[in-house]
């Protein structure tokens, strides 16, 4: 077995990984697709990806997604043929290694929870149960109010970083550095757009979009507190719906925590519905 390991994404590396995920995802019975995207990494020189080779097939893949050096988060698909061999193993040892070399605390291992050789894998590594995530997908055939015209969305730029960049703090409680590197990051991604939310020309929500092959992701959906539980929200998100739906070839998803109420129920009543759910289990590695 060859193991290679990467610090950038290219279309032959992406490539390959989907046609093992497919393999994975039919051998098991899984929806979700895994994340393949360093825009966001906090280090471009980290090496975040590991693929394991027989000959020239490759049969295991692992990859990290690194925001902060808080945690990376693993994702991971090992062919059927060739589980309990040790590639998992071999990858997540190299993966280890490369963490510690920037002094990363915690692992947080990504499992859709309809995999059962993924939870026996993590249970395996001793990790803990953190939280559950749902991911939602937009029903096209939904039947969701007409928005009023009380707030416009546009597509940021960069003079609106700052403003972007109060939201998120103020929404999420994120410190302006961790903010600040999200938005900036995003802003200059090729793949990424951040649609801002401006009621009288005061920006009072953003909410971070990203384009894959076949999907739209979004991401970061913020609203300032003053403005959270008058319908801000809702209008915001059925507008810049409406505005992805015109590009009617792809799929329009979006990620919420299994305990945020809010947040599920206001994603149900524009038209979103769960196609599945992922299980993160954490390890510490210090």
């Amino acid at each position: 077995m060859i193991i290679k390991e990467f610090s950038e994404l290219n279309e032959e590396l992406i490539n390959s990984i989907r046609i093992l995920e497919n393999v994975c995802k039919e051998y098991d019975g899984l929806n979700g697709n895994m994340f393949l995207d360093n825009s966001l990494n906090f280090n471009k020189n980290i090496k975040n990806l590991f693929m394991a080779y027989d000959d020239d097939i490759l049969v295991s893949v692992l990859y990290m997604f690194i925001p902060t050096k808080a945690e990376a988060e693993i994702s991971a698909y090992t062919h059927p043929k060739y589980r309990k061999r040790g590639c998992f193993k071999s990858l997540i040892h190299r993966a280890n290694e490369e963490v510690k070399r920037y002094d990363i605390k915690d692992l947080l291992f990504v499992c859709e929870s309809k995999s059962k050789d993924g939870k026996e894998t993590v249970k395996n590594l001793k990790t803990a149960y953190d939280f559950t995530e749902y991911l939602l997908e937009f029903n096209r055939d939904s039947k969701i109010l007409t928005p009023s015209e009380l707030l416009k969305i546009r597509k940021a730029s960069f003079d609106d970083a700052k403003q972007i960049i109060d939201v998120c703090v103020d929404a999420f409680d994120d410190s302006y550095e961790v903010s600040q590197s999200f938005t900036m990051k995003t802003l200059e991604s090729k793949d990424r757009e951040i649609y801002v939310t401006e009621l009288n020309d005061v920006i009072i929500g953003s909410c971070s979009v990203s384009y894959d092959e076949n999907d739209i992701f979004l991401f970061g959906f913020a609203i300032t507190k003053e403005n959270q539980g008058k319908g801000m929200g809702k209008e915001t998100l059925i507008k810049l719906v409406e505005a992805l739906c015109k590009d009617e070839s792809k799929n329009i998803f979006i990620e919420v925590d299994s305990g945020n109420d809010i947040a599920f129920n206001l994603y149900k009543k524009c038209g979103f519905e769960i196609k599945t759910a992922f299980e993160y289990h954490r390890m510490n590695i210090e």
